[in-house]
């Protein structure tokens, strides 16, 4: 797979030293001339790198630093004509005269990005920009919406259809929402994706680092045979995609895991539909299931048509399987609560617990506690909220500073996840050697997992419950013994498995 790591400088360190250095996977660099210092040396830059480079003036009314005058960019691309980068990167909408003029059309990558969405005429100006004869053209759209990743994934396979087989275009869309453009578009026949130089220096929402596109997608050379999605708000968080992808590579499963960002419940509509009936199965892909996040747990409940037990019970659905003529919703939430528990040898029948939270994970939380005999409270912020859970569900409501004399407490809500204080968790007052199990994770230490340290709590964070919710989730989307090892090995976790 070819991976363009676009190149981003940072403060007090030198260009040079750093190109010398591309990220790990990388298979090419892009020099964004409109993000460097004006005195900086290109030249120098260029011949720093040890890959081959693209050289891109990113225009300021396509998203970048750059200048949009077509007279000011004609005398930029005519002194760096003659570098030895591979590629330029011309702007179709102000480069186009400088087409065989200034660089041979066969060093060209002609470019169009959308920075207000997707145009309604996307694939007008990608006929276009195809007839200009260029070695490639590379078309971006904006994603803000589910419709608008369908439609850039639509362009994708029309436009594949009409270059096959020259593989000239390279189509996607920046934006959180577009991060299943990337993962899929090189695999429906796009020749190049865009990668970022590191975590902390992303040139454009929803880049990945080439380590992590190979991880998610590295395992396949072409169109995959299954498509599993994990729907959540902020989806570019979820770890999902890497856990489930990690298990097809160990399995060589030609599968993918796509995040997809779902903004608004109707946005369910179209996805939880029986097999051959989504709107990705529209596009040609062979749907496989969903994993369902925070907060439309039990939004996805309501749309299948049949629902485990337990599932039912909680009214929330972490794992959709679209069936023919049906839709079947599970819970292996509680499966990933249940396993954690055990882990750390709890006695719950007849113990008191506490869960934080009255969403749809923390009454998955619920139940697994209540099918282990444990006797349940739930605290949540919004107390009318709380009362009609626990209503529900047969458990009480209190309040976090109740604690006290619960053995286990599972927060099932955001909070603490970014690692920052929070007043309503601080309120804990478990006795020393009590257990706390976060289902959130992030990047960091979250606040919960700071607190028990130092007040003498064990803790689980949420990567375990991932985990192994995600050993029952797999086998339920597949119908194949999960690979726990590399599962549990792409989380950095280290269990005994198969």
């Amino acid at each position: 797979m070819e991976i363009v790591a676009t190149f981003v400088p940072a403060s007090r360190i030198d260009p040079a030293e750093e190109v010398r250095r591309p990220p790990s996977g990388a298979t090419s660099v892009e020099l964004r001339a409109d993000l460097l210092e004006r005195d900086l040396n290109l030249a120098s830059l260029v011949a720093a790198s040890p890959l081959p480079v693209v050289v891109t003036l990113r225009s300021r009314a396509e998203g970048g630093e750059g200048p949009d005058e077509p007279a000011e960019r004609r005398r930029f691309f005519q002194r760096a004509a003659s570098l030895p980068a591979v590629l330029f990167d011309l702007e179709a909408a102000r480069d186009g005269e400088l087409v065989d003029a200034v660089v041979p059309c066969d060093r060209v990558i002609l470019s169009a990005h959308f920075t207000r969405g997707v145009a309604a005429d996307l694939e007008r100006h990608a006929a276009a920009m195809l007839a200009a004869g260029t070695r490639f053209i590379k078309v971006v759209p904006t994603a803000t919406t589910l419709s608008d990743v369908v439609a850039v994934l639509h362009l994708t396979l029309a436009l594949d259809k009409v270059s096959r087989p020259a593989r000239r275009v390279v189509v996607f869309a920046t934006g959180e929402a577009g991060r299943a453009t990337r993962l899929l578009g090189p695999l429906l026949g796009a020749p190049m994706a865009y990668a970022a130089w590191d975590a902390a220096r992303v040139a454009a929402p929803g880049q990945y680092l080439p380590e992590e596109m190979l991880a998610l997608i590295g395992h396949l050379s072409g169109p995959p045979r299954r498509l599993f999605a994990v729907l959540r708000s902020q989806v570019g968080a979820s770890l999902s995609p890497r856990l489930h992808a990690a298990a097809y590579r160990a399995l060589g499963l030609p599968n993918v895991f796509v995040p997809l960002e779902v903004a608004e419940p109707a946005e369910l509509d179209v996805l939880l539909r029986p097999s051959g009936e989504s709107c990705l199965d529209d596009l040609g892909f062979s749907v496989g299931g969903f994993a369902v996040a925070m907060p439309w747990k039990g939004e996805a409940a309501k749309r299948c048509t049949l629902l485990a037990p337990r599932a039912r019970r909680a009214e929330a659905v972490n794992t959709v399987l679209p069936r023919p003529g049906k839709v079947l919703g599970d819970c292996t939430d509680i499966d990933g609560i249940t396993r954690v528990l055990a882990e750390e040898a709890v006695e719950l029948r007849g113990s008191r617990t506490l869960v934080l939270g009255a969403g749809g994970a923390a009454r998955a939380a619920v139940v697994a506690l209540q099918l282990a005999g444990a006797r349940v409270a739930i605290a949540a912020r919004d107390a009318a909220r709380a009362r009609e859970t626990a209503a529900r569900l047969g458990a009480v409501v209190t309040d976090v500073g109740a604690s006290e004399r619960a053995a286990v407490v599972i927060n099932a809500t955001p909070a603490g996840a970014d690692g920052r204080p929070d007043a309503w968790l601080e309120s804990l007052r478990l006795p020393q050697g009590g257990l706390v199990v976060d289902m959130p994770y992030g990047p960091v230490p979250t606040f919960l997992e700071k607190l028990a340290a130092t007040r003498g709590w064990r803790f689980v964070g949420g990567r375990d419950v991932l985990l192994f919710q995600a050993i029952s989730q797999f086998a339920a989307m597949t119908g194949v013994a999960p690979p726990v090892r590399a599962m549990a090995a792409a989380l950095g976790l280290d269990v005994a498995g198969g």
